[in-house]
This record gives C-alpha cells, structure tokens and sequence, in this order.
C-alpha cells in the first residue's frame, strides 16, 4: 500500500478496540485527515506519547481502505506549560476543538494548519485574554469562507464614518442605525476596525493597539452569536467543556 509523509496536530482522539486510536489531526497539505493509530493505548507503544492531543508531529502514514494507518510518529513539538494554567489550557482544547468540529476532511488547508499553530504557539509563550480568542474566531471565519460584513450596511449599502452602527448576526454584519433590528447589538467604529484588523493579520499586528483587550472583551458575545446563527453553535474556553 501507498504511504506518504506530513506535519499534522493533533485536534481529536478516540479509542477504538482494545489498543487502538482513531485521532484526527490538521496538515498543511492533506487538510484535516482522521487515520488510526494500531496499539497505541499499550503501555510499551513506542508511538503512544508522540500523538498527545495538542502535539505537533511528523506523521507516516499507509493509505488503508476505510481509513489511513498511522505508521510513525515523531513529536516535533508540544505545549507542556499549558498544563499549568486552567484559561490557557481551555483555550488550547477550544482551538483544537474549532478546528476538528468545523473543518472538513481531505482538503488542503495550509492557512489553517498554520493559524491553528500560531494560536497554539502564542498560548504556550503565556498570551491569554479575550483578544486572542476573538482573533482566532475571526481568522477561522474569514479562513472558512464565513467572514462578516464589516465595511458597509448590509441593509442599505451605507459606509459612513459619522454613522452609528449596529452587529446583527442574523444578517451577518453589520447595519446601520436606520436599518438595525431590535435584537442587533451596538458596534462602535473603533470594534469595527479592530475586527478587520483580527480578521485580516497575523496576531502579531494587533498587540500595540490601544485598548485592544478591552474592545475584544466587550464584543466577543457578538462573535459567539455569529457562530450560533451561521454554523449552528458556540466554542467556549472551558478546558473540560470543549475537549475534543
């Protein structure tokens, strides 16, 4: 049988018989890949500790006839602080669980193998808060094809920066004063811009924004709501709520 090589992260386990693992990772060129691991739940599998949920692997794997067989593994990298703070932590498993929930199998998906390693990253240097999270729901959205209208009334066409406007999920974006439902949540021009700016960069671009923390802590709810009306449910950080 075939075999072919890939770096992958691990976002999902599950048991499967007696010793074996279905885990589900994401590759920069294979896309989201769910492959079984033979024997890794026994205490001398020499793969076992290198496909930690979390981890960054070097992957081997034989095609098989129903799912692909994983035949190496070699950790590259694993974030071992994250065990030490509970919001990092949950964090991390929401990033993981984001991913495997939302993304479909056997594309390519190089942005968001690299987006997933990115936030992984900036987790494991100490970075928490609502800012990284709101970045990375709206990274992930732009990425899946999901981004929100941010540069003019999705009613009325108006692109003003005098005008008051409004975030409506259900519309997905944002509506001015005139055209707002009751139910549409205040937007100020200065969260507009910050969610652009997440949508758009790398994380690095957003941390000397003034306020920045504040402005993500205030409007996360809003990208929560979004996800609630177009892909059907919210991800929170709560290490035992979202682990895959």
């Amino acid at each position: 049988m075939p075999s072919y090589q890939t770096n992958a992260i691990v976002i999902g386990r599950t048991n499967f018989g007696e010793a074996d693992r279905i885990i589900r990772v994401i590759t920069p060129d294979h896309g989201k890949l769910s492959a079984i691991a033979k024997g890794v739940r026994r205490i001398k599998s020499r793969s076992g500790g290198h496909l930690e949920l979390l981890s960054d692997v070097a992957l081997t794997l034989t095609k098989g006839r129903n799912l692909d067989v994983v035949t190496s593994a070699r950790l590259a990298w694993y974030p071992h602080s994250l065990a030490g703070n509970y919001e990092r932590l949950g964090l991390a498993f929401m990033t993981a669980g984001m991913v495997d929930r939302l993304v479909e199998e056997n594309q390519p998906q190089t942005d968001i193998y690299n987006l997933t390693a990115e936030m992984l990253h900036l987790l494991e240097a100490g970075r928490g808060g609502k800012l990284p999270e709101l970045w990375f729901k709206l990274r992930l959205l732009q990425l899946l094809g999901y981004r929100p209208e941010l540069g003019a009334c999705l009613a009325c066409g108006q692109s003003s920066a005098t005008a008051s406007y409004s975030f409506s999920p259900e519309r997905g974006g944002i509506v001015c004063e005139t055209c707002r439902e009751a139910v549409a949540t205040s937007m100020p021009h200065s969260v507009i811009k910050l969610w652009r700016i997440l949508s758009d960069h790398p994380f690095a671009s957003v941390t000397g924004i003034r306020g920045a923390e504040e402005l993500a802590t205030s409007s996360l709810s809003a990208c929560d709501g979004f996800y609630q009306y177009h892909l059907g449910r919210t991800f929170s950080a709560d290490p035992i709520g979202v682990q895959p």
